[in-house]
């Protein structure tokens, strides 16, 4: 009598287990952000050369739509101007959601709109004074929400990584700031 009791009680569990709530996750919902880049997020790569990027843009999950351009600098280790031109993405790669309205790194509360997360975007380069279009990506680190992982390579977290084919890769974040805010 006490076993079929016992094994009343594990079922009830697991079953309470399985009635929680899930929790709102933009990877898994539709979700529509703006995308805000206004102060330079520099990266560099491994020879001592750096990107610097700004831009805005629009950019949607289920179904991944994108619509974000910027400029971009390019300059060597010594601090001259290799390239400078304009950026526009060409197709959202992925988003990784990481929550919105607090910063956990500084223990900060936003707005319940200001969200976070790493987006990863094909971008054309088009650098000024040519007719060349170079294909890259680009992925942008918002260090806002609760799932936000540990700084990437800075204090504050935020920055970009931006791979150009056969040319560089821009991955040791070196400054930035940037902000996606979640739109009804």
């Amino acid at each position: 009598m006490r076993r079929p009791i016992f094994v009343l009680l594990a079922a009830m569990s697991l079953l309470m287990l399985g009635a929680r709530p899930a929790l709102a996750d933009s990877n898994n919902e539709s979700a529509t952000f703006q995308l805000h880049i206004e102060v330079p997020n520099v990266s560099q790569a491994p020879n001592g050369d750096r990107v610097a990027i700004t831009g805005e843009g629009v950019f949607s999950v289920h179904a991944k739509s994108v619509t974000a351009s910027g400029t971009f600098t390019h300059r060597d280790s010594n601090g001259s101007i290799i390239a400078a031109g304009t950026w526009a993405a060409t197709q959202l790669l992925s988003f990784e959601f990481y929550g919105c309205g607090v910063i956990p790194a500084l223990g900060v509360t936003l707005p319940p709109n200001a969200c976070g997360g790493a987006l990863k975007l094909a971008v054309d380069l088009s650098p000024h004074g040519t007719t060349l279009t170079i294909q890259g990506i680009l992925t942008i680190f918002c260090i806002v929400g609760p799932q936000a992982p540990p700084p990437h390579q800075d204090p504050t977290g935020e920055g970009i990584h931006l791979v150009v084919p056969g040319h560089a890769n821009f991955s040791q974040i070196v400054s930035g700031m940037n902000i996606y805010i979640r739109t009804p």
